[in-house]
């Protein structure tokens, strides 16, 4: 049992660790908020007769938190894209905090013109935050070629741009995905996984925490029986609801005296000799807090020695807290 829950140990503690990591990581590249980078460009065709159009087939890296419109914003005259006929795929994050768009654009070539050192850029979806708003690129060398033969009329332009019947382009997934992103449901996840994981480590041992037997003795040192009577009662009582609230997992830091001196009678592990001393502590306690009772200078230190008594006689054997570990 002991080597299984050793690897329990490890596993969470790597998962802990990673989840960590990988959150660091993300909000890092949010922090930064970098302008998307053209990791590919190509054409389809790289010639092309004039009229006739060629697929730009593009590959954008984006940080996690952008997104990319596939309808150019700007391009060059002698080339028009096809609004209707681009499509794009959203690709899943990487462990990078980074993703993957594929985006395919038919341009029509309207005149010869070179097209050497023409751009292109295509708009980033606005955030709230002042951030780049396109991703540009150059576009790849592309031939336009005039017709051999041109028709009598060229005032029709069906007789002078389809010597050759162009070919239909059918757009596959031409519209944006519908389907939102799933970084809320990560981040719910996280949101739930994390507690969990922190709790599951408290519970194995892995993340020591202070039982509240020795978190309470400890605050006991702190207190001076010689300070402010008010202060110090106050001080005292606080320590002792929270010990039994959570030594004994009763609710009693937000009771009254008498509701916290009830719930101690009925339950089982107080020991009873205490029931009375408890009882005339609180009572102390509530007329120096709310009745302006000045206590005789031997107690506030009986006061305090008798809390230090009840902590250490409730305080479990090592055994007893093996066992709940």
């Amino acid at each position: 049992m002991k080597p299984l829950l050793t690897v329990l140990k490890i596993i969470l503690l790597v998962i802990f660790l990673a989840g960590v990591g990988f959150g660091y990581l993300f909000f890092r590249i949010w922090q930064k908020n970098e302008r998307p980078e053209v990791t590919s460009s190509s054409w389809t065709e790289t010639e092309i007769l004039l009229g006739h159009a060629s697929i730009l087939e593009l590959e954008i890296e984006a940080p996690w938190h952008r997104e990319v419109m596939p309808f150019p914003q700007s391009y060059p005259e002698s080339l028009v894209p096809v609004l209707d006929q681009a499509e794009f795929t959203k690709g899943k994050l990487n462990l990078l905090g980074t993703r993957e768009w594929t985006i395919r654009v038919p341009f029509v070539a309207t005149n010869t013109k070179d097209l050497e050192g023409a751009t292109a850029s295509f708009p980033l979806k606005k955030t709230k935050r002042v951030s780049p708003t396109t991703v540009s690129l150059s576009l790849p060398p592309l031939s336009v070629i005039t017709p051999e033969e041109i028709p009598e009329d060229p005032r029709v332009p069906e007789d002078f741009l389809t010597e050759e019947e162009p070919e239909k382009i059918s757009p596959e997934g031409a519209n944006p995905p519908d389907e939102k992103s799933n970084l809320w449901i990560w981040a719910l996840g996280a949101l739930i996984a994390i507690p969990l994981v922190i709790y599951l480590l408290k519970r194995t041992g892995i993340i020591k925490t202070t039982p509240p037997w020795e978190k309470a003795l400890g605050n006991l040192s702190k207190l001076d029986p010689q300070s402010s009577p008010v202060a110090f009662y106050s001080k005292l009582t606080d320590i002792l609801k929270q010990y039994t609230s959570e030594r004994f997992s009763i609710r009693g830091r937000s009771k009254t005296s008498a509701e916290f001196l009830r719930i101690l009678k009925n339950h089982p592990l107080i020991p009873n000799v205490y029931l009375e001393q408890l009882e005339a502590f609180a009572h102390l306690a509530d007329e120096v807090k709310f009745a302006d009772h000045t206590p005789d200078s031997t107690e506030a230190p009986r006061s305090l020695e008798l809390i230090k008594k009840f902590v250490n006689d409730t305080t479990p054997e090592p055994e007893e807290t093996k066992s709940k570990t």
